[in-house]
């Protein structure tokens, strides 16, 4: 008994409401933002003894939230995570502090799928995706699959396991159709009004896996445009209660600028709305024998510093120029008519403010308590 004690004071020492270290976030949008991921570089967070073992955020409320620890290629901790919420133009400040880490949820899933062709699938509690590997013949693209689902908890693993993923058994499905295109949202150049497609990645490697964050990396064939050899690297890192996977791509091997195209396929559509940045639709269930019965897939992309919006090769596509090297941002996203998006014009909204949110992070400092 004196021993649970002593250990409860230690944790409410560390956890106490001073003596620590604080994060202010402010929210420099007309936007409220809720539940978004916030992250600071562990380098910020030295001299205050804090581990990724110990450390441990706290809500203004007082109570500790789900957090998360990003490690470096060396197995360093590079960055900590959390999520906040923050009224419009407001600031709100997160106590952190040594202490007992609880068991959090996990929200954001992903993994590399060798029984399944080389898939790499990827999940959090709203939606999850899929991309090709090596080891399928076809298609090739680096196109992403979406898998709708109505089950906030994490379900990969148990629909491949199944193999029937194209069945509905009540927590959702993969109804949509891919082929050799770019599916439901990636980049890849453009020239001549064609989109240049990459296939499939040659390599994946896992960067960082839950709870509030899975993140990935992958390498992908040189594709010849023009007679230039034109390499990607591409991330996909996507975050819980976010319906957007953010994607950074680097290309390689050509000098001066490249035009670039991030955008999706079109199938049986219902409604499109588009910005000089982005691009919604709303349409049927285009992999389905009951489109009716299996509901409506809405569709997002979101380029940052996209200049319009182009039709291509049967896509919606928002175009820029890319420098050899640059780091090009884009966002993906998707939404099920059966799962929390009820409309097209829910679903513009959505896009539209996920875009201004991109324009306008977060600002968080750390600062002593």
């Amino acid at each position: 008994m004196r021993r649970l004690f002593y250990f409860a004071f230690l944790f409410a020492a560390g956890c106490g409401s001073r003596g620590g270290l604080v994060v202010e976030v402010s929210n420099p949008s007309e936007l409220a933002r809720s539940k978004e991921t916030v992250e600071i570089a562990w380098e910020e967070l030295s001299g205050a003894g804090l581990t990724p073992d110990n450390v441990v955020v706290l809500s203004p409320e007082g109570g500790q939230e789900p957090s998360q620890v990003l490690f470096d290629d060396a197995g360093r901790p590079s960055a900590l995570l959390f999520q906040a919420t923050v009224g419009a133009g407001a600031t709100a400040e997160y106590p952190v502090r040594r202490g007992m880490r609880e068991e959090y949820e996990r929200k954001a899933y992903g993994r590399y799928v060798p029984e399944r062709a080389d898939d790499y699938a990827w999940e959090n509690n709203l939606t999850a995706y899929r991309i090709y590997g090596p080891a399928l013949g076809d298609p090739r693209t680096q196109g992403v699959d979406v898998w709708v689902k109505s089950a906030p908890r994490p379900v990969i693993d148990e629909w491949f396991a199944r193999n029937d993923y194209h069945r509905d058994y009540g927590e959702g499905m993969d109804c949509y159709k891919v082929g050799n295109t770019l599916g439901a949202g990636a980049l890849a150049p453009f020239v001549d009004g064609r989109v240049a497609l990459a296939g499939n990645y040659v390599s994946q490697k896992c960067t960082a896996n839950g709870p509030i964050r899975t993140e990935a990396q992958f390498v992908y064939a040189p594709v010849d445009i023009g007679g230039r050899k034109v390499a990607m690297r591409r991330t996909i890192r996507l975050d819980a209660d976010d319906r957007f996977t953010v994607q950074e791509y680097v290309l390689d091997g050509f000098d001066g600028e490249l035009s670039v195209a991030a955008g999706l396929v079109l199938h049986e559509l219902k409604a499109s709305a588009e910005g000089r940045d982005r691009i919604a639709v709303t349409e049927a269930a285009s992999d389905s024998s009951d489109p009716e019965r299996d509901g409506d897939i809405s569709l997002g992309v979101i380029l940052a510093g996209g200049e319009g919006v182009a039709y291509a090769d049967g896509h919606a596509l928002v175009t820029r120029r890319a420098k050899a090297g640059e780091k090009i941002v884009m966002l993906n996203g998707s939404g099920w008519s059966r799962a929390g998006v009820d409309d097209a014009e829910e679903w513009r909204r959505a896009v539209e403010e996920r875009a201004e949110a991109l324009a306008a992070p977060l600002n968080a400092r750390v600062k002593r308590d």
